[in-house]
């Protein structure tokens, strides 16, 4: 549990420097840190509990979009504010290393082992962050019309 909280601080941590990098506002940056500390806390506790990474990495990037979703709404600012800088913390970037050294070395059968283990978890996160946006639009036009129609009723 211990090493659990130490790495979701880690991960607060790095993404507000990853924040910092791409220059998120400052008053945006431990929000989008917290998110994906959040994130980061799903993914560990979904991995512990089903040892199933790629769902895990999905569950975690839903919890990191919903959770942009929500800051950008609050503050009226575009999502990849928190979106981009939150999601770094499942980017499967060790996975990218991976593939370029084992292409290097030259071990072509570990190199395409790691190639389709860094696009299944990219691809879960993409799938992650489009189920999230269509839902949280969909929620949100339908919102818009019913004020529309009641507007007019009145």
């Amino acid at each position: 549990m211990t090493d659990m909280i130490i790495q979701c601080v880690g991960a607060i941590i790095a993404v507000v420097g990853f924040g910092i990098v791409l220059r998120v506002p400052a008053k945006f940056l431990w929000w989008a840190g917290l998110d994906g500390g959040i994130g980061w806390l799903v993914y560990l506790t979904a991995n512990r509990m089903l040892e199933s990474p790629l769902l895990s990495t999905f569950l975690g990037a839903m919890v990191i979009s919903a959770g942009a979703h929500l800051c950008a709404r609050k503050f009226r600012t575009p999502v990849t504010m928190f979106l981009i800088p939150a999601n770094m913390t499942l980017v499967p970037g060790a996975g990218m290393y991976r593939i370029v050294y084992y292409i290097l070395q030259p071990r072509n059968e570990l190199s395409m082992y790691y190639f389709q283990q860094t696009l299944q978890t990219a691809g879960m996160i993409a799938l992650a962050m489009f189920v999230v946006n269509t839902a949280l639009g969909n929620f949100h036009i339908k919102r818009e019309n019913a004020s529309k129609r009641d507007g007019e009723n009145h």
